[in-house]
């Protein structure tokens, strides 16, 4: 079992210093912004006024600050709550496995793992069986015969059932509902992924958060055992950021989201917000909304106590980062009103979901902090920069490394044996920011209310070419051949103004053109196959 630990007080005294900075930065910023004293006339100046591509920019820098001084706050503010009283009535619990055309080793796994979970009270696995090729069945009902599964419906009764049903309503969301409506009668049950194998005290160490009546579900992390390449490891570090560094201070405000595996659910929890939704393709985290809505919150134990892996290669990662911006989106787009006016939501409840949910923007946001300079460069419209003292510009650049510190801070020295290196904060600055078309095309569906309703994650890994990312190897090129017509026009300036128009624009150009290349090391020949796939 690892403990994710919390950080001494270097590290705190080093957000403070992140803090402080962004605060300055803000003020400082804004001030220079929305008014600014010209020397010449000295006389305020509104620069949406003077340079309209500031309307563009301004809103993706304010939502870069804003969410930099959100992540401080949520890591001050992750101490551990004390331990849970023991729960008095210690009841037989349900293991629910959804499974989708899943290769044999992987379902085995994972049932084998559940069987040796301790928890003497006992428990009841339900093989949730959503195949639909003849062979995947096949190898599932010797998989239920070998484990001790009886099919649903010819004895409800058995120690494990198997479960099938007609047609594929919902999904993943509709065959779990369709479970707990018709076949699970156990007070709690247990939400695991196929690849996802829990380790033996997994009950022990979630169950007592259920001797508080308004505990509605406990999550715990995932934990991604594969880092064979820099995309593996670029996405452990991602989940990493979310588990280890923010998931604590979320659940202290009762903001814990769903995270829809390696979670327990208290079923009368689960069917007074009627169960699942269907119009997005994250509905567990829909359901945890609902479920606050009622009253319930989420409790998290910050210990891996469940072991899976991720995306093996950059077409599947890419199909899972859409399904889960597009889906957080479409909950932010549906939900705003009901997250700001819910009587059951604090304030602080209001600012972590709206950033878990708003944090999808991100690709909205790099594309922005890339195309905004290429349109000043190209018309000469300029932007507020134009103005901004000299220091203040210096200071935006010197931000991005305060994003990449943050990122190996947040993660190091968080579990025993995974040692966290600058390289893996890089890689995953790379990677999300390699993600921005991915983002973007999301985000522009969910504004149309183009949801996605279901996709399913394949892990198995698989070539994935150079085509991946080509995209992102395109305006790489852009980015790289504009930042030399800046740096051309930065050298032949006849004045500090035109030299302060086209250098900055030409290093930040560069700059996204190295990272916007970078994508190249996350695509290529995978290797042999890894027989691990995934249904989520």
């Amino acid at each position: 079992m690892n403990e994710i630990k919390e950080q001494n007080w270097i590290h705190h005294v080093l957000y403070a210093i992140f803090g402080l900075g962004s605060v300055i930065l803000l003020t400082y910023y804004l001030s220079n912004t929305l008014i600014h004293f010209t020397t010449p006339r000295q006389f305020p100046v509104n620069s949406f006024s003077q340079f309209p591509l500031t309307i563009l920019i301004f809103p993706a820098e304010l939502f870069s600050i804003l969410f930099g001084l959100y992540f401080v706050f949520v890591l001050f503010s992750s101490k551990k709550t004390p331990a849970p009283r023991p729960l008095t009535e210690r009841p037989k619990v349900a293991i629910l496995l959804p499974v989708y055309n899943e290769p044999k080793e992987v379902i085995e796994r994972t049932i084998k793992a559940c069987k040796r979970i301790r928890w003497p009270e006992g428990m009841r696995m339900y093989l949730l069986d959503d195949s639909d090729k003849k062979e995947s069945m096949e190898m599932i009902d010797s998989i239920a015969k070998k484990h001790g599964f009886t099919l649903a419906g010819k004895n409800n009764s058995a120690e494990h059932l198997l479960i099938r049903r007609v047609g594929r309503t919902g999904y993943k969301a509709g065959n779990i509902n369709n479970a707990i409506k018709n076949f699970v009668t156990e007070e709690y049950f247990v939400i695991l992924d196929s690849d996802q194998a829990p380790d033996p005290e997994f009950l022990e160490e979630t169950m007592d958060h259920f001797s508080d009546a308004k505990v509605g579900f406990v999550q715990t992390p995932q934990y991604f055992i594969n880092d064979d390449t820099p995309l593996e490891r670029a996405e452990r570090t991602g989940n990493s950021i979310f588990f280890h560094a923010q998931t604590v201070g979320k659940a202290k405000d009762g903001a814990m989201p769903f995270c829809g595996t390696n979670v327990v659910v208290r079923t009368s929890a689960f069917n007074k917000a009627d169960g699942f939704s269907y119009y997005t393709a994250t509905e567990d985290i829909d359901l945890g909304i609902r479920m606050n809505a009622l009253g319930f919150i989420g409790a998290y134990v910050p210990k891996i106590l469940v072991r899976g892996y991720s995306p093996r290669d950059f077409k599947a990662y890419s199909s899972q980062q859409y399904r889960w911006a597009n889906g957080n989106l479409a909950i932010l787009r549906e939900s705003w009103y009901k997250i700001i006016t819910g009587k059951n939501f604090s304030l602080r409840y209001q600012i972590h979901t709206f950033f878990t949910l708003g944090w999808w923007l991100i690709g909205i946001v790099s594309f922005t902090f890339m195309i905004v300079p290429i349109i000043s460069l190209l018309t000469g419209w300029g932007t507020h920069h134009t103005w901004l003292p000299t220091p203040l510009i210096i200071f935006l650049y010197i931000n991005i490394i305060f994003g990449i510190s943050m990122i190996y801070l947040s993660t190091r020295k968080r579990l025993d044996d995974e040692p966290v290196r600058i390289t893996d904060a890089l890689l995953q600055y790379s990677l999300i920011t390699n993600s921005m078309f991915i983002y973007l095309r999301a985000a522009f569906n969910a504004l149309l209310k183009r949801y996605i309703g279901f996709v399913r994650t394949n892990k198995t890994r698989e070539h994935s070419g150079i085509l991946q990312v080509k995209w992102n190897l395109l305006f790489a090129l852009v980015c790289f051949t504009l930042s030399i017509y800046a740096l051309y026009h930065a050298a032949i300036a006849v004045d500090i103004q035109g030299l302060r128009t086209y250098l900055p624009v030409s290093l930040w150009l560069l700059f996204f053109s190295l990272v916007l290349g970078s994508s190249i090391i996350f695509v290529g020949d995978a290797g042999k196959k890894a027989q691990v796939s995934h249904h989520d």
